[in-house]
């Protein structure tokens, strides 16, 4: 990779600017499918920021299926497949209030029928990651659109990678790429207090081994978030 592709970031909302500078460079393929990026000491090198900036964007990006983390080994990129996410893409680029609401309904039907698996292939890692990501999302201004939304969507990232399944993870990532300007939208309108209050719930859920209470709660969240959203289509034609 061309080093010089990095650039330095000023000091605002630091770990989003590193996010979104990795996050393009790893769609633009700079780093190939297995490939090790650079370490967190030389991104901090590149990039002029420090080590904890660089590993909050990098918890990102492995919290939404872009790297993966190899302890003692480092981090490396996903194998994504760039036949897949065209097939999956092109139908349904550009994203309409029906087409929005049939992911939600996708949601429903994927994320609340791998609980068992996700619950199978569940380890202290992920445990680990989930608990980081809801209290990121809990402490995190309500006001910081892009970055509410990431963690939101991250935690249903998460729970789809956890699953091991590499197919849902793949077509996951997809959808939730297409998906993230519409919940920007809906959390501007109607806040985030929802994902707060019901990713604490899921988590405690997991914490506490139920699948059938995880599923419960998982399924009532997606279908307030429907709701919330066709509520919002109603009053755009008001």
């Amino acid at each position: 990779m061309n080093q010089g592709s990095l650039k330095i970031i000023n000091t605002d909302k630091i770990h989003t600017q590193i996010y979104e500078q990795l996050r393009k460079l790893l769609l633009e393929g700079h780093w190939k499918a297995g490939e090790k990026i650079p370490s967190e000491n030389e991104l901090c090198r590149l990039m002029g920021v420090s080590r904890i900036s660089v590993r909050t964007a990098i918890k990102s990006l492995i919290a939404q299926g872009f790297l993966v983390s190899r302890q003692g080994e480092g981090t490396f990129v996903v194998d994504v497949s760039i036949d897949l996410n065209m097939n999956v893409l092109i139908p349904i680029i550009g994203l309409d209030d029906k087409n929005i609401l049939e992911v939600l309904e996708y949601r429903k039907i994927i994320e609340v029928g791998i609980i068992p698996l996700f619950f199978k292939n569940l380890s202290d890692a992920g445990i680990q990651a989930l608990r980081e990501n809801v209290e990121e999302l809990e402490s995190t201004p309500e006001n910081e659109i892009k970055r509410v939304t990431q963690l939101d969507l991250g935690f249903h990232r998460l729970i789809c990678q956890i699953s091991g399944n590499s197919l849902i993870i793949k077509v996951s990532q997809i959808l939730n790429e297409l998906f993230r300007k519409s919940m920007e939208e809906a959390v501007i309108n109607l806040g985030n207090l929802t994902g707060r209050k019901y990713h604490r719930r899921i988590f405690e859920a997991i914490l506490s081994g139920n699948q059938e209470k995880t599923k419960e709660i998982l399924l009532e969240h997606i279908q307030e978030t429907q709701d919330s959203i066709e509520h919002l289509h109603i009053k755009d034609l008001e």
